[in-house]
């Protein structure tokens, strides 16, 4: 569960923060005129959250990749079957 912190409590506290933040492993939430506005989270999480977000990007690469290959195996299959034969005749002869 994450713990909420006003911006000017942090100001007072911010090294009683970092240290249960790195002891405890606590969650804070700062929030300025009550709108959050940052986290400051155990640098494991952070990096756990840093991997996580590589590999969704990577995911939605390959799933975009997936996706064009695709569309190509559906222009393919939607050839008549003179149209395949002559770009299977015009593979051969090269």
């Amino acid at each position: 569960m994450s713990l909420t912190i006003q911006t000017t409590d942090l100001r007072r506290r911010v090294r009683d923060v970092l240290e249960r933040v790195k002891v405890k492993g606590e969650t804070f939430i700062i929030k300025c005129y009550n709108m959050p506005q940052a986290v400051i989270l155990p640098y494991e999480e952070y990096e756990a959250y840093q991997n996580w977000q590589a590999a969704q990007q990577k995911r939605t690469a390959w799933m975009g990749e997936l996706r064009r290959i695709a569309e190509q195996v559906s222009e393919v299959a939607a050839l008549s079957d003179q149209e395949a034969q002559k770009l299977i005749d015009e593979a051969s002869t090269r």
